[in-house]
């Protein structure tokens, strides 16, 4: 029951987690997690003595109403709070644990439950937002991501198998070297397969092997039949208000719509002239500098690069500079394989915007198909404000890019343009920000635009000045 109720409840999130798996994310992690969680905890399971009977179900109630009010308050008050980081941070993965958790305790007593407290506590820490940063601290790659569900398995396998900790610490061991040894054969031997195949197969496949063997050797000279035992009754009575109070909050959760998150519309670009992925600079501009910057490649993936153009205008225009100054353009192009990979990290989370308020985007057209969207940032530290145009199309089969164009207020040649550099600081302070005081607090609704005209102008070249 507790099973249907968090597959109907939460319907809509698996499934947008299933297609975000499918375009080549590293969501699909979360459906690994409750394998190793269930290993685990037959390993428990397996130790667990006689229970005495419950009673007084009083607290069990109150403890598990008050988790499903936590799911709830989750799904409904807090995911629409941080709808702008939804692809990262999927804090209804969160609530769902939680509404699993609140239906156990109503269902069958808080010791019960709590028996199992290290199996509910591995979800919690490994988290969407938790499990990307650590990812991508550890270098980003297809074997990071793997490698880390690795070692959880293999602490699965040690809750699993530890009759003793000498047996606990042979567990994790032989699942981790067996783990890394699969991550490290299928990356080699298949570089394109899925990325949730890599997280999937090492991780379940080296804390099965373990633990059967460890299952097998403890029986050895037994019956090898898994349900030789009568089974153990619940020490709880599970009455029918406890089941309509969780399928009552299932029905709720399953209303909560998901946010409209932060995914751009990708359109169909030129084809590829080179792996060079820099643009051509359109006609009435030149280029001044330029630069690449390597950190994406710890974010979107080995295949990932950054780089920057600065262009400046051949002839200055009175209605872009009242004082006839000619304005600089920084066109940052970041090219991915997949451009779901794009969505998790949105163009304003990868600079440096500690103490900045970013305004509504509005959509603009560019011609061919590409539809941008433009949005401000004031700096309240520096008492500046860029404007960022930006949009996503596909470059062929093989890449994607999102071009970024940002402009300053300060029309001097000296101007400070925000570096591409992202910042965990600055992103942990924006979002404690927005925990505490709203969403008001990042945000900027007095927004003027000032440079939408020029933006779109440079756009519409821009796009039309490629190779088609």
């Amino acid at each position: 029951m507790i099973a249907a109720a968090t597959v109907f409840a939460f319907w809509p999130t698996w499934n947008y987690l299933w297609q975000s798996t499918v375009n080549g994310t590293a969501i699909g992690y979360v459906f690994v997690l409750p394998l190793l969680c269930l290993i685990a905890a037959v390993g428990i399971d397996l130790r667990r003595g006689p229970e005495l009977p419950i009673h007084d179900r009083e607290t069990d109630k109150i403890v598990g109403g008050i988790g499903l009010i936590v799911a709830i308050g989750m799904q409904a008050l807090l995911m629409p709070r941080f709808a702008a980081n939804y692809e990262l941070m999927h804090i209804d993965v969160l609530a769902a644990w939680i509404f699993v958790w609140a239906s156990a305790v109503l269902m069958f007593g808080l010791r019960p439950v709590n028996r199992y407290w290290v199996i509910w506590i591995v979800p919690m820490i490994l988290a969407p937002l938790n499990y990307r940063t650590l990812a991508t601290e550890l270098g980003g790659t297809r074997f990071d991501y793997s490698i880390i569900m690795v070692l959880v398995a293999s602490a699965a396998t040690t809750i699993a198998v530890s009759r003793t900790w000498r047996r606990g610490f042979i567990g994790f061991i032989a699942s981790t070297i067996l783990g890394t040894t699969l991550v490290y054969y299928l990356i080699r031997a298949y570089p394109t397969a899925p990325l949730f195949a890599v997280q999937l197969l090492p991780a379940v496949g080296s804390a099965l092997l373990v633990g059967g063997l460890f299952y097998f050797y403890e029986r050895r000279g037994q019956s090898w039949k898994p349900f030789d035992r009568p089974l153990r009754k619940p020490s709880t009575a599970t009455s029918n208000w406890t089941i309509l109070v969780v399928f009552g909050a299932a029905i709720l959760l399953f209303l909560t719509p998901l946010p409209a998150g932060n995914s751009a519309p990708v359109a169909v670009g030129p084809p590829p002239t080179s792996i060079d992925p820099r643009l051509i600079v359109p006609a009435g501009w030149h280029q001044t500098s330029t630069s690449e910057y390597d950190w994406p490649k710890r974010y979107f993936g080995s295949t990932s690069v950054l780089t920057r153009q600065t262009i400046e205008a051949d002839t200055p225009d009175p209605s872009w500079d009242s004082q006839m100054r000619p304005r600089t353009v920084q066109i940052d192009v970041v090219q991915v394989r997949r451009p779901a990979t794009l969505a998790v990290y949105p163009s304003n989370a990868t600079y440096d915007l500690q103490n900045a308020r970013v305004s509504p985007t509005v959509k603009v057209d560019l011609g061919r198909g590409v539809v941008a969207e433009m949005y401000t940032i004031v700096d309240d530290a520096l008492l500046l404000t860029w404007s960022n145009l930006s949009f996503v199309w596909t470059r062929g089969d093989n890449a994607a890019q999102r071009v970024s164009l940002i402009t300053v207020d300060n029309h001097e040649p000296d101007a400070y343009f925000p570096e591409p550099k992202p910042s965990m600081a600055s992103n942990a302070a924006n979002t404690l920000a927005v925990l505490l005081r709203g969403r008001t607090a990042t945000e900027d609704n007095e927004s003027q635009y000032k440079d939408l005209g020029m933006l779109e102008a440079v756009g519409r070249l821009i796009v039309e000045g490629q190779k088609w």
